[in-house]
């Protein structure tokens, strides 16, 4: 039978640090594969910044928090980050998050956790940022920014910055299983299968 040998890379720990080589790698992948579009969450800007520079001649949105994600009518967003990234050539798609919408508040108000966030809580079995990019791509699917025909790239993060890069083929959130991810190029490594436990 035919096979496939890919490498991913993984970080030694988790976070913001890790972002430049997460976008450098997925650059590298986006070449080798043919891929021209890049999906990347952002919260602040920090991330969109280093995106837009990195990922050069490729068509990239970049995903922020939904507006009141932390209170009411706030947004995380830098507008100066939003005006560089704007002036680049990339979209900005500021919506509400697909595993955190009405039903969140459901949970909140009334207790019980809804289908979307217990999704949300099994995605993070390979890592936060492995919630996020498959949120992004249903996301801009939504939206209507990218096909679900075709694959993209998708980095995300833990917390802030970038350390999870992914191809997948998005899916809008009513098909969410459609969604397919195709291939994992870097992650935190304490989900490495040789990571070892502290536990005795």
């Amino acid at each position: 039978m035919a096979s496939t040998t890919a490498s991913i890379t993984y970080f030694d720990k988790p976070g913001k640090h890790n972002t430049q080589q997460a976008l450098e790698i997925a650059r590298t992948k986006a070449a080798d594969l043919g891929i021209h579009t890049a999906l990347v969450a952002s919260t602040t800007g920090y991330t969109a910044r280093l995106a837009v520079d990195t990922l050069t001649n490729m068509d990239i949105t970049i995903i922020t928090h939904a507006a009141g994600y932390i209170e009411p009518d706030s947004q995380e967003f830098d507008p100066k980050a939003h005006a560089y990234v704007a002036a680049k050539g990339a979209r900005i798609l500021t919506a509400q998050h697909t595993f955190a919408g009405v039903n969140r508040a459901i949970r909140k108000s009334l207790g019980g956790y809804q289908s979307d966030e217990i999704i949300a809580h099994v995605l993070r079995i390979f890592g936060q940022g492995m919630k996020v990019v498959c949120e992004i791509a249903m996301m801009a699917a939504d939206a209507g920014f990218v096909s679900t025909r075709d694959p993209v790239l998708a980095i995300a993060g833990t917390h802030r910055g970038a350390d999870l890069g992914v191809v997948l083929l998005p899916a809008n959130s009513p098909r969410f299983f459609e969604l397919k991810i195709l291939d994992i190029f870097c992650m935190p490594s304490h989900h490495h299968p040789k990571f070892k436990s502290s536990e005795k």
